[in-house]
Formats: structure tokens, C-alpha cells, sequence
């Protein structure tokens, strides 16, 4: 019997890795004997929580918090272990496309401040001694927003102001007018952690702010404030505090865990650390007679720290049948992959990509029973 690993990523639109794994294990093992080992992905990213409650049983807390856009009772859902005081949240679920992008036209007026906001929530309980809290995890990834973490800290005691004294809404469209800024820092009783789903820096020819600010709405224009603004939002920090900056700041999430990095000396871990001490901890390649990944684009950021990448890579000296189902790939055309990657693109089993999206299921099935081919050669 052949050990078969289904370790797929989320395909946004879609569903979460946790749902993929189990769709593909389902038409797999219809009429396939073999072992199927599940084993969903996350990078920090849309399905962060899912994989979390997946791999270890966690409480859901939900918060119920005003959020400024819209000024709407929003309710938020994080994951908690009793068992060792840790939580999770995942910055998708808050600060993310699927739940902001659609409602503001630019990065520029977006930022991070629900995260702050739910800090204080947990800080509060766990003052209270409602729970017990030794360390936040956050998921950052699938963000709308570029502000580097100043909307959450701006809700944790940070206040900046322009040239004459009056306060500054935290949001990037601002970040050029700030002359000066307080930060009556609220101390937090617990350790805070991000997995970061990219490694790429923050400032670059290009860099993060670039390469995944267009895909968040930012025009040319927007990212030229944008980098302006934390330019000097930098230079003004490290007047102030004397901080020494990085070299490279990560710029995952649109720099959020850089800025926590800095102003809460939090712990940034790449998702190629996550995913090998997490959730693959447990398999030995050297046993697996064929991998199944997969996403939902599949293109040159799968490769930068990118769950995808990381199984790859993992798997790479194997000489092992790898099957990457994706909706889209869109890799360069001079970018090769080795005669034993097979990739299976479901949106050329349908007429366009929303008809794709909208019939995935039919999609994963039609995938599914190519690799049964596959695999009884």
C-alpha cells in the first residue's frame, strides 16, 4: 500500500486547505487503496485558523468590536488553548481582501487597527483572569492593508501628529504629514509571535510594498505615497526611540509584523518554519510514495516562503510522482520544473475563471481522477 500525502494550500475564493484536503482524500478514495496522510497547509494566510484548530482542538473566542469602517458591530473569531495559554488569529480574518478590500477603493485609506483593538480585548480577559495568556499568534497574510502595523499600535497608545500638534488618523494616506508622534505604550501580559506568509522585504527594486501592493488596489500614485510615508514614519522612530532599524523589514501583511517587530519586539517566523515545526513535524519524505499540493494561483510567489514552495522544497532530492492542482498557473514560460511535477490547472475544465471558482468541486473531482490514472501507471 502506497503512502499518499494530501497537502494542499488554500485556494482563495474557494475554500480553506482544510476543506481541499478533504474534498481530494474523498474522490481519491473512492476506488484507490492506498494510505492517504491529510495534512493541510497554511502559510499564515486565509485558513490560518482552520489549519490551527485542524492540528490541535482550540475554544473559539469571538470578540464583538466597533470597527471605524462603517462604524459596524463586527464579531471576530480567535482560537484558544486552554492547555497552554496560546491564542491564535489570523489577519485575514480581520484586516483581509475578503473583508475590506470590496468595501474601500485603496490601501491608502485602510489599516490595521482591529488588531489593536482585539489585543486589548485579550489583554483585558487576561488581566481579569478570564484566561490565560502567555503568547499571541498571529497569521499574516491575504491582507488589504499596507500600514506597518501604526493602525494597531495607534490603538495600543501610539499618537501621531502633524506640524501643528493636532492628531493624525493612523492611515498611510497620512503617513507624509506626521512631524511627530507619542507612544504611551500599553503593556501587554503576553508574548506576541506572527507567521509571516512571505520573506520578500518591505522596501526593494521592488519589494513587498510593490510586488503585493497592486494586488490590495494601490495604484502607482498610492504606492509612491505609501513608500514616501513610511519612510518618514521610519526616520521619525528612530529619532525618537533611537531604534536601530533592520537592514530588510519583512513585508508580509503590508509590513504589520515588521512594526510590531519594532515598537513590541515581537517574534517573526516564516511560514517555512510554521509549516516543517507545525504541521509537518511528523512526516518522513523518505515514506511518502506521492505528494498532492496545491493552490489557487500557482506562480512565482508560490516560491517565496509560500506553503506550496515549502513542500516542494521539502520534497525536492524525492523522486516521487508531486501533483499540484491550482485554479490558474502562471509561472513564466522559461521556468521549468522537474519531469516529476505534474501540474493540473482546473480552470481549463471550465470556460473562465469565475465559472471555475464557482464549480471547484467538479474541478477537484475531474483532478482527482487524473492522478488515480497517474498513480496506477
Amino acid at each position: 500500500m502506497k503512502n499518499i500525502l494530501i497537502a494542499p494550500n488554500s485556494f482563495k475564493q474557494c475554500a480553506d486547505s482544510v476543506v481541499i484536503s478533504q474534498i481530494i482524500k474523498e474522490f481519491l478514495s473512492v476506488d484507490v487503496n492506498q494510505n492517504f496522510i491529510v495534512k493541510p497547509l497554511t502559510d499564515g494566510g486565509d485558513g490560518f485558523l482552520s489549519v490551527c484548530n485542524f492540528l490541535i482542538k482550540l475554544k473559539p473566542i469571538i470578540y464583538s468590536i466597533y470597527h471605524d469602517y462603517g462604524k459596524q458591530l463586527n464579531n471576530y473569531k480567535v482560537l484558544y488553548n486552554e492547555n497552554n495559554g496560546n491564542i491564535y488569529i489570523e489577519s485575514a480574518e480581520l484586516f483581509g481582501m475578503k473583508r475590506l478590500h470590496q468595501k474601500q477603493s485603496s490601501p491608502l485609506e485602510l489599516n490595521s487597527e482591529i488588531l489593536g483593538k482585539i489585543l486589548l480585548r485579550i489583554k483585558e480577559d487576561a488581566d481579569s483572569g478570564e484566561l490565560n495568556v502567555e503568547q499571541v499568534n498571529i497569521g499574516v497574510g491575504g491582507t488589504a492593508t499596507i500600514d506597518f502595523g501604526i493602525g494597531a499600535c495607534s490603538q495600543l497608545g501610539l499618537k501621531l501628529f502633524d506640524d501643528s500638534k493636532k492628531i493624525i488618523n493612523p492611515t498611510p494616506q497620512n503617513f507624509d504629514e506626521v512631524k511627530d508622534f507619542e507612544f504611551s505604550k500599553v503593556q501587554l501580559p503576553f508574548k506576541i509571535v506572527f507567521i509571516v506568509d512571505v520573506d520578500t522585504p518591505l522596501f526593494g527594486e521592488p519589494g513587498a510594498i510593490e510586488i503585493y501592493g497592486k494586488q490590495k488596489g494601490a495604484s502607482d500614485q498610492d504606492l509612491k505615497i505609501i513608500k514616501s510615508g513610511f519612510k518618514n514614519i521610519l526616520n521619525l522612530i528612530t529619532k525618537k526611540f533611537e531604534f536601530k532599524i533592520p537592514s530588510e523589514l519583512n513585508g508580509a501583511g503590508g509590513g504589520v509584523a515588521s512594526g510590531f517587530n519594532l515598537f513590541y519586539d515581537a517574534e517573526i517566523i516564516p511560514a517555512k518554519e510554521f509549516i516543517k515545526k507545525n504541521i509537518l513535524n511528523d512526516i518522513h519524505p523518505e515514506e511518502i510514495d506521492a505528494l498532492i499540493t496545491g493552490e489557487g494561483k500557482f506562480d512565482f510567489q508560490s516560491f517565496e516562503g509560500k506553503g506550496i514552495g515549502v513542500i516542494l522544497e521539502l520534497f525536492e532530492n524525492f523522486n516521487i510522482p508531486k501533483f499540484i492542482i491550482c485554479g490558474v498557473s502562471e509561472l513564466p514560460n522559461d521556468f521549468k520544473l522537474a519531469n516529476n511535477i505534474i501540474v493540473i490547472e482546473l480552470q481549463k475544465y471550465f470556460n473562465n475563471k469565475d465559472d471555475s471558482i464557482k464549480n471547484y468541486k467538479l474541478g477537484l473531482a475531474k483532478a482527482s481522477e487524473l492522478i488515480k490514472s497517474e498513480l496506477k501507471h
